[in-house]
C-alpha cells in the first residue's frame, strides 16, 4: 500500500465529527453513572451493576444488532440513535434537578443507552469503507480510534467529573447537546452513505476442497433473501462469520487476544495501589499516559503496515502489549516502580490501539457491505462478552499474587502472536481499491443521483439495494 493516496472526503470528515461528539456524550456517561450510583447508594455492588448494564447489550444483541444495521439506513440508525440518547440524558437531568433520581431509573437510562451503542457503533463502522478509499481506510480508522481515546479519555472524563462536582444535571446536559450534534452531522450526510458500497473484489482464493464454499457460494451467503427475517439474516451473519476461513482466523486470534489482555488487567488498579504503591490521586495520571499511547499508536499504526507490512505490523502489536504486561508485573514498587508502571502502561494502549486500527480495516476490506454490520457485531459479541469472564478469572487469580495476572497474561499474549502469524499471512494479499461509491463528488448532486437509482440496471455492480452484498468500526476489538 502506497504511503499516499486520495484525500479523506469530505462527508467522512462529517462522520468523524458525528463520532467525535458521540465519543464525548459517551465518556460524560462514563463518569457521571457511577458517580450517580455512588451517590444513590453505598453498596458497591451498586457501581458494578452500572458497569454490567455497559457490557450486557453487547453480549446479548451483538449480532442482532448487526443484523439490524445491515437492513436498515446506516445514517438514521446512527443518527436517531443519538437523539433518543440525547432525549433520555435531558429527562434524567430534569429528574435530577426536580425530584431526584431513583437508582431504577438509573439503570434504565444506562441500560437505555449500551443497546442503542450496539446499533449506532456498528452502523458507524459500517459507513467508513463507503465513504473511503480502500487506500485510506487504515487512515480513517486510525482517526477514529485516535478521536475515540481523545475524546473519551482526556476531555469528557475530566470534564464530566468537573462538571458533576457542580450540578448534577450539567454533565447530563452537555451530554445531550452533544448527541444532539452527533445527530445533526450524520443525518446530513448523502443517502449512500448508510447503504452498501460496490462488493469489494477478494483476491484471496476461496477453499474449495473438503466441502467448503466457493466464490459464489460465500457472494451468495452474504446476499439476503428478499424478506429475509430479522433473526434468518441474524443466523446467515454469524455462518458467513464462521464459516469464512479468513474471517474466522481474523476473529479468534483477535479474540484471544482481546482475552488475555483482559485476564491481565483483571485487578490492574488494586495492583498499582497495593502492589507498585501508586497514590491514588496519581492514578489519574497514568490513565491518561495510557490514552496518549492510545492516541500515539492510532496516528503510527498506517505508517507501520505501510512500512513493514500488515500482518508484521499486527503481530508485533501482540508482543509489545505481552511484553508491556509482562514489565509491568515486574515494576518494583514506590517512585520507580510507577514511572515503570505508567511507561508500560502507555506501551500497551499503543500497541492494542494500533492492533484495533487494522483488524477493522481487514473486516472492511474483506466483508462485503451488506453483512458487515454482521460481522461487526458478532466480532463484538466474542470480545466484548467474553473480555468481562476474562478479567474475573485474572481477578481470582491476583489472589493468589497481585503480580501474576499480568506476568501470565502478557506470556499468554506472547504465545498468541505466535500462533497467529500463520493465520494473519492473508493480510498482506488483499487488493487495494482507490475508488469508494460515496464521495463528494456526488453530495452535490444528491437529487440526480436519487432519480438515478430507480433507472439503474440490477447488475451486481451497480445495484445499491441491500439485497446486494455491497462493500460498506470499537473498540475494535
Amino acid at each position: 500500500m502506497s504511503t499516499t493516496g486520495p484525500r479523506l472526503p469530505g462527508t467522512f470528515q462529517r462522520l468523524w465529527s458525528a463520532s467525535l461528539a458521540s465519543n464525548l456524550a459517551d465518556g460524560v456517561g462514563m463518569v457521571v453513572m457511577p458517580l450517580l450510583a455512588m451517590r444513590l447508594s453505598d453498596d458497591p455492588f451498586v457501581v458494578s451493576v452500572v458497569s454490567a448494564l455497559t457490557f450486557l447489550p453487547w453480549l446479548v444483541l451483538g449480532v442482532l444488532s448487526g443484523a439490524v444495521v445491515d437492513r436498515a439506513d446506516r445514517r438514521r440508525i446512527m443518527g436517531f440513535g443519538a437523539l433518543t440518547r440525547a432525549a433520555a440524558y435531558v429527562a434524567l437531568a430534569v429528574i435530577a434537578a426536580t425530584v431526584g433520581i431513583p437508582l431504577w431509573l438509573l439503570f434504565a437510562t444506562v441500560l437505555l443507552a449500551a443497546c442503542i451503542e450496539t446499533l449506532a457503533d456498528g452502523a458507524a463502522q459500517a459507513m467508513v469503507p463507503t465513504l473511503v478509499p480502500t487506500a485510506r481506510l487504515d487512515t480513517a480508522n486510525s482517526r477514529f480510534q485516535a478521536g475515540e481515546l481523545v475524546m473519551q479519555g482526556m476531555v469528557a472524563l475530566p470534564l464530566g467529573a468537573a462538571l458533576f462536582a457542580v450540578a448534577v444535571p450539567l454533565p447530563l446536559v452537555v451530554g445531550a447537546v452533544a448527541y444532539a450534534g452527533a445527530a445533526a452531522l450524520v443525518l446530513t450526510l448523502p443517502r449512500r452513505a448508510g447503504r452498501p458500497g460496490p462488493e469489494p473484489v477478494d483476491a484471496l482464493e476461496p477453499e474449495r476442497a473438503g466441502g467448503a464454499a466457493s466464490a459464489a457460494d460465500e457472494a451468495d451467503a452474504a446476499k439476503p433473501a428478499p424478506h429475509e427475517s430479522i433473526w434468518a439474516a441474524t443466523v446467515s451473519g454469524l455462518r458467513y462469520t464462521f464459516g469464512h476461513r479468513h474471517l474466522r482466523a481474523l476473529v479468534l486470534v483477535t479474540t484471544m487476544v482481546a482475552m488475555t489482555l483482559q485476564f491481565a488487567q483483571g485487578s490492574l488498579m488494586f495492583y498499582l495501589v497495593r502492589g507498585v504503591g501508586v497514590p491514588e490521586a496519581a492514578i489519574g495520571i497514568l490513565t491518561a499516559g495510557m490514552a496518549l499511547g492510545g492516541v500515539a499508536g492510532a496516528i503510527c499504526s498506517p505508517a507501520l503496515s505501510r512500512r513493514f507490512g500488515r500482518r508484521t505490523a499486527m503481530v508485533a502489536a501482540t508482543v509489545l502489549a505481552g511484553a508491556a504486561f509482562v514489565v509491568l508485573g515486574l515494576a518494583p514498587g514506590g517512585t520507580g516502580g510507577a514511572v515503570v508502571a505508567a511507561v508500560a502502561m502507555a506501551v500497551a494502549a499503543m500497541a492494542g490501539t494500533a492492533w484495533n486500527v487494522q483488524s477493522s480495516t481487514v473486516r472492511q476490506m474483506i466483508v462485503p457491505g451488506a453483512m458487515l454490520g454482521r460481522v461487526n457485531g458478532a466480532t463484538r459479541t466474542l470480545v466484548w462478552g467474553l473480555a468481562p469472564c476474562a478479567a474475573l478469572l485474572g481477578g481470582l487469580v491476583s489472589r493468589v499474587d497481585l503480580r501474576l495476572p499480568l506476568l501470565v497474561g502478557g506470556a499468554l499474549a506472547l504465545v498468541g502472536a505466535v500462533i497467529a502469524v500463520p493465520h494473519l499471512a492473508f493480510v498482506d494479499s488483499i487488493p487495494v481499491r482507490d475508488e469508494v461509491a460515496t464521495g463528494d463528488e456526488r453530495e452535490d448532486d444528491e437529487s440526480d443521483d436519487d432519480e438515478a437509482e430507480v433507472a439503474e440496471p440490477t447488475s451486481d455492480a451497480t445495484q445499491p439495494d441491500a439485497t446486494q452484498p455491497g462493500r460498506t468500526h470499537l473498540v475494535d476489538v
